[in-house]
């Protein structure tokens, strides 16, 4: 039977219909395995050799003796050719788009799918975020910074190669607004954190980390990595964290190719405005979401989501995946 539930921490609410996974699909999307043509890979500009076709970069993982903007390396930043938000700034004006927008390149090869990268490129690439992500806290005109991965054509992506973008802003999402305001009251009215409430029900606890599938979950396999320290920001967390971080999300996105075959999907770190202080009862978290299908006209005009697979049953199955994948 259908059910409709809304999410305690962000508001939005999901609307769960099992009978529609049933429907008759006749339009194919294009997600599964890209073929990795001769003429894909030729034309990569994130490859290793082809480091001039990108702006110089910012940061990088290097062999040594490897010189900056060449060859060498494991992992490199630089900002994004095609900027949302552009270092170009307009104060005072309700138009400024002042802010940076930058690239993570998280492998020197053409490889579309980060489930096939190796634990060490997910140590990198949780280690860049957190180096870029305290650089620009020292900018005291940017206030709000999300991590965010597009894979594939419904996850929107534009490139094959495995990528994520770093974004960063003097302007806060009213949505990340309601969110901090929200964990703000719970600990004030309960004397504890929401967060507590949110990971009461895991499908894997870790060391360092609660991975949960939400109790509204907007896409089939939601699954969320909540730091069990609970601290506020990313770029506070601890090397242990990190590492446990990059094992656990490896081990996640592996499970869950294993379940749904080859999918796009889009990732997010969502950490809070950097003025918010560590009392405030928010905990950034890593987001996944899986995308099966694309968003379509109800979901963009109700700002409610359909999904049809209650997390419950996500949570048996990914339990159960994880379980035999350690075993």
């Amino acid at each position: 039977m259908s059910e409709i539930r809304t999410d305690p921490l962000t508001g939005l609410t999901t609307i769960f219909a099992p009978e529609r996974a049933k429907r008759p699909i006749a339009i194919k999307s294009s997600q599964g395995d890209e073929d990795q043509s001769a003429e894909q890979i030729a034309s990569d500009p994130f490859a290793e050799g082809k480091e001039d076709e990108t702006e110089p970069e910012l940061f990088a993982v290097r062999a040594p003796g490897s010189k900056p903007n060449g060859p060498g390396w494991s992992l490199r930043v630089v900002d994004n050719k095609y900027p949302a938000l552009t270092p170009v700034s307009t104060p005072g004006s309700e138009h400024d788009s002042f802010g940076v927008h930058e690239v993570i390149v998280e492998c020197p090869h053409y490889e579309t799918h980060i489930s096939r990268l190796d634990l060490a490129s997910f140590q990198n690439m949780f280690y860049a975020y957190r180096a870029r992500l305290r650089v620009h806290r020292q900018n005291p005109r940017l206030q709000y910074a999300i991590i965010f991965k597009n894979q594939g054509v419904l996850g929107g992506a534009s490139l094959g190669h495995a990528h994520s973008q770093l974004m960063v802003s003097h302007v806060i999402p009213e949505a990340l607004h309601r969110e901090v305001e929200t964990a703000q009251q719970y600990q004030a009215e309960q004397g504890t954190s929401l967060f507590e409430q949110l990971t009461s029900d895991p499908v894997l606890v870790t060391e360092h980390f609660d991975l949960i599938c939400p109790y509204a979950s907007r896409f089939a396999f939601e699954t969320w990595l909540i730091p069990r320290s609970r601290g506020t920001h990313f770029d506070h967390s601890r090397d242990e964290e990190l590492d446990d971080l990059a094992a656990i999300t490896r081990r996640l996105l592996k499970a869950l190719e294993t379940i749904l075959g080859s999918h796009d999907l889009n990732f997010v770190i969502q950490t809070p405005p950097f003025p918010t202080g560590d009392d405030a009862g928010y905990t950034w978290t890593l987001r996944i979401y899986p995308r099966l299908a694309h968003l379509a006209g109800f979901e963009l005009a109700s700002q409610m989501y359909v999904n049809p697979v209650f997390p419950e049953q996500a949570r048996e199955l990914l339990q159960r995946e994880l379980a035999q994948e350690q075993s």
